[in-house]
């Protein structure tokens, strides 16, 4: 293919030739010109790529990779040769080699825009650039532009332009003040009227560059390096997911880059504290003499805080010994706000807000402004109160979530786009006429129908006040600022409700699943864990994050369909993977009510000519909406089946028509591939959500359990659309929107209203029923310890293949005998307790003869050798978790399996599973655990082989045993 060998069409000056071979003169010229730069990212585009099991052993004190290693030679030789370096040096290179941590600059330029004005800049025609991401080109632009400039140019390498970096760096802040989510900064550098359009800038850009120059430039404006950097050297999916890995390339860091351009390691330590890349530039420029203290100031973004993902209740106190009290914080579901207030000398406040990201987001946030002075007592109608032991007299910095209100209720995070529209000022604000409105059955999901709803803030820590850093004090010293700075309003602003755990006492785990239950019931996002002695941004203590979605098996999970696939750009370049990868995929559901007239989307004409193919779909012709995708979740051997699979369907072009209606919104970007036999797959995520134009609830944050081939599971076994807005309603705890009229009707004939989904009682009962789920990860299990379960005297009994074991037992010693008896016979009462536990359905069981050391399959003839149901009472199964590689199966073993496992014993998956046998948990007992695979599945000594193979890698350590639905006679 022409792709794999267009990364060695490079003629590359080696580095050190090039610095050596060069008079100290043009050498000079040369390392201020961005030319200097380039040859930075050409060195660093060399290193290989190793494969795992090949990499050398990491160095656990300082950090030593190939790409560090080059950056260290290009730095010592820049220093070598030019000390002092030119003003602005720093930050120029900073801001170049990490474009997209340069949040001052935005250019509002994707890869379709920056296409046409590189073909208006060279005169090239469209067609030079229309298929840059598809299988035959490498998904990088600036790769693509080097190729396209080297064959039209005699010379490879081109000529050395003769910009400097310094009027590089110039020409993107013209380039960047065209941008409306631009700093006000660089805007008002260049006054509207005095503008250049983008094209003649871009044009006194890339006319004096050489290809290999002009694409490092291309992808500083496209804001990410990576794919120039560190190339790609396979182009098959195959072996691009299942040689390498994420791990393959060690990427340049931002921080280990600073710690070699200041060896003193002071420049990283003011970003970790300010995180503001041109701030951290200029003190690293600065001599020691002149450097400030390093701490918080105003209108400077301060890092926020790096979170620890608790997997479980017990998995997340575990950060915290050592400590005495722990808080436990509502984790609201809005939008981050650094709050930076200021007091002028005329006593008047100057606000800046900035997001997650570090933009300014100030006039975004403009619906707040009031709000913010009324709860510092900053407002006009405050100021005349006597002064307050809590008043602020210079300046205060607050960290806060920005969240939609519906009187004094947290309403659901989708609302707050709309309301940002409505209020904001400047880019952000909704033009007039601008979207559409239109009419629905559920009528609560009309984004724009937003009368009811404001917008708030919570508020829940303080970092500076007074010109006074605050953020080596204790969390509860902290949070008394907080509560006697702010003046709450309900409705408007609040404090994050929080609650003590302590730790010193009997069980402060049960205590966390009591409050972290009564929260998921509440419909809350979940809770955010506070040391009461830690510091803020505590690296000893950090905060640990609890969503029911962070433990394996626990998330909102939907059974839907995939309609498409794609190679999406970021999630392609973090795999470092190539175009002819498909790493998302489009989700939808079967639409049982279609309402084109209702519904703002494309749907695709029904043709009559079309007949539909038994073969493929139903004779009726069905109708799916494809509205959201998905790319995380699988692994990278699963994401190669899932590719394997769906390139090997019967699939076809996005705008050919398909055998079955389907509709999607405008604004979702339309996939590569459309499967013409849709997939089902599972899904969960962190509750719900609704995307803008979108009229459904979608899941936030999805992740892929898994994909199941047609024989497994077919999408007509998916959830429809109408039952998922149901489900969907039910998570995010409101009320069907027919609620009233059934309670009307209900009133006419006498009969009891159902109650709301949010009153007591209904809570009360989820909040039980999350107890005990939370419970099943950390409880100690009431059944033997897992080193007694497998000896001798418990004698488990194991199916068998006469050709060869289905089950895989890894942890058991390899002389272990199994003694075993047949069925009917007397056994002894560990062998009874093990036999009904783990007993397959009653139509293949498994006989066992004692004193041999094996185990035989055969088939029952006679009933009374068969156990009843009443042997296999539910109070056996408890204790015990089951995973079904084959959830969807219509085998009747299966079932059989399913009648006599209780709900709560079955999970969603195999992580789970082990989880819940305490692969990561802290009990002292782990649960026993079963994987059920269905024998009737093609694919199930696949299965016994992947599944053996996840269990031998934890050893003894997870009591997990593999069994056939039935025995083979």
């Amino acid at each position: 293919m022409e792709a794999q060998d267009r990364t060695k069409e490079r003629v590359d000056i080696p580095f050190s030739l090039s610095v050596s071979s060069i008079i100290a003169g043009l050498f000079y010229s040369c390392i201020r010109s961005v030319h200097s730069f380039c040859s930075l990212v050409r060195e660093i585009s060399k290193v290989r790529p190793t494969l795992p099991g090949t990499r050398p052993k990491k160095n656990a004190g300082q950090p030593d990779y190939p790409a560090l290693q080059v950056f260290s030679r290009w730095v010592a030789e820049l220093r070598r040769r030019f000390d002092p370096l030119p003003p602005n040096t720093t930050t120029i290179c900073f801001r170049m080699l990490f474009p997209e941590e340069d949040v001052y600059r935005k250019y509002d330029i994707q890869e379709s825009k920056m296409t046409q004005l590189l073909e208006q800049c060279y005169g090239f025609e469209a067609e030079v650039f229309a298929n840059w991401s598809l299988e035959e080109a490498s998904g990088c632009l600036g790769q693509e532009l080097r190729i396209v400039l080297e064959r039209s140019c005699p010379q490879l390498d081109g000529p050395i332009s003769s910009l400097s970096l310094a009027e590089v760096d110039e020409l993107l802040s013209e380039l960047a003040s065209k941008s409306g989510f631009s700093h006000h900064s660089v805007t008002s550098k260049y006054p509207k009227a005095q503008r250049r359009s983008r094209s003649a800038i871009i044009r006194t850009l890339f006319r004096q560059l050489s290809p290999e120059d002009a694409s490092v430039l291309t992808q500083i404006i496209l804001k990410d390096l990576r794919p120039l950097m560190y190339p790609l050297t396979e182009f098959h999916y195959t072996t691009a997911l299942t040689k390498f890995n994420a791990a393959s390339v060690n990427m340049l860091s931002k921080e280990h880059a600073m710690n070699v351009w200041d060896p003193s390691k002071m420049m990283s330590k003011f970003y970790r504290m300010r995180a503001s890349l041109d701030e951290a530039a200029a003190f690293a420029d600065q001599s020691s003499n002149e450097r400030c203290d390093i701490g918080p100031t105003i209108n400077i973004p301060v890092a926020i805080p790096k979170s620890e993902k608790g997997q479980g209740c017990d998995h997340a106190l575990s950060f915290f010994e050592g400590s005495e009290r722990v808080w436990a914080e509502t984790k609201y579901d809005g939008e981050r706000a650094q709050i930076h207030v200021e007091i002028m000398d005329d006593k008047s406040s100057r606000i800046r807000i900035f997001s997650k990201s570090k933009r300014d987001s100030t006039q975004d946030r403009y619906a707040v402004h009031d709000i913010i002075r009324r709860a510092l007592r900053l407002s006009p109608a405050t100021l005349h109160r006597e002064a307050w032991k809590g008043s602020i007299s210079k300046n205060v910095i607050i960290d806060a979530e920005m969240v939609a209100f519906r009187g004094d209720e947290v309403d659901e995070f989708w609302r707050i786009r709309q309301l940002i529209e409505n209020t904001a000022h400047g880019i952000r604000r909704k033009r007039k006429g601008a979207g559409h409105k239109s009419s629905y059955e559920h009528e609560s999901m009309d984004s724009e129908a937003n009368q009811e709803y404001t917008l708030g803030l919570v508020i829940f820590d303080i970092i500076y006040l007074d010109c006074r850093s605050l953020v080596y004090r204790p969390y509860t010293y902290r949070r008394k600022v907080l509560e006697n700075l702010v003046e709450t309003e309900s409705g408007k602003v609040i404090l994050a409700a929080r609650y003590p755990i302590y730790m010193t006492k009997h069980n402060p785990v049960k205590e966390l699943q009591r409050i972290f239950a009564d929260h998921i019931a509440s419909h809350q996002e979940g809770l955010v864990l506070k040391a009461d002695d830690s510091s803020y941004n505590d690296y000893k203590r950090p905060w640990v994050k609890l969503k029911k979605d962070y433990i394996p098996g626990y998330g909102d999970s939907l059974d839907l369909v995939i309609l498409g696939a794609s190679w999406e750009k970021s999630r392609g370049r973090s795999l470092r993977v190539p175009p002819t990868t498909f790493t998302t995929f489009y989700i939808g559901a079967v639409n049982t009510k279609l309402d084109s007239s209702a519904n703002p989307a494309y749907k695709y004409p029904t043709s009559t000519s079309t007949r539909t193919s038994p073969r493929t779909l139903d004779e009726v012709r069905p109708s799916f909406h494809m509205y959201f995708t998905a790319s995380y979740g699988l692994s990278r051997d699963e994401l190669e089946e899932v590719n394997f699979l769906i390139k090997n369907a019967d699939a076809s072009q996005f705008k050919k028509d398909p055998p079955y209606d389907l509709t999607h919104p405008s604004s979702l970007s339309p996939p590569a591939t459309l499967l013409r036999t849709p997939l089902a797959v599972s899904l969960f995520g962190a509750g719900f959500t609704k995307a803008p134009g979108s009229q459904h609830y979608e899941l936030r944050f999805p992740r892929i359990e898994k994909v199941y081939r047609p024989t497994e599971r077919s999408w007509k076994d998916t959830t429809s659309l109408d039952d998922l807005h149901k489900v969907a309603c039910a998570a995010v705890g409101r009320d069907r929107s027919d609620k009233d009229i059934k309670d009307w009707a209900n009133s006419l004939w006498g009969k009891h209203s159902s109650p709301s989904i949010r009153s007591p009682r209904k809570r009360k009962a989820r909040a039980d029923i999350w107890y005990e789920r939370l419970d099943t990860l950390t409880k100690k299990a009431k059944v033997c310890h897992a080193k007694s379960i497998f000896t001798a005297e418990d004698k488990w009994p194991m199916p068998h293949d006469t050709a060869q074991p289905l089950t895989s037992r890894t942890n058991l010693p390899k002389s272990h005998a199994l003694h075993s008896d047949l069925w009917g016979k007397t056994v002894d009462d560990g062998a009874q307790h093990g036999m009904a536990l783990l007993t397959p359905p009653a139509q293949h069981e498994i006989a066992v003869q004692k004193g041999a050391n094996r185990v035989s399959s055969q088939r029952t003839t006679s009933p009374a050798a068969v156990p009843t149901q009443g042997d296999l009472r539910a109070s056996r199964w408890m204790g015990t978790l089951v995973w079904f590689t084959s959830p969807g199966s219509k085998c009747s073993s299966c079932q059989l399996w399913k009648k006599k496992i209780p709900q709560e014993g079955r999970l969603h998956s195999l992580e789970s599973l082990l989880v819940g046998c305490g692969r990561m948990s802290r009990a002292d007992v782990p649960k026993q655990g079963i994987v059920i695979i269905d024998e009737n599945d093609e694919d199930a000594g696949k299965w016994r082989e992947k599944v053996a193979g996840i269990l031998r890698m934890h050893g003894n350590h997870v009591p997990v045993v593999i069994l056939g639905c039935k025995s083979t006679s």
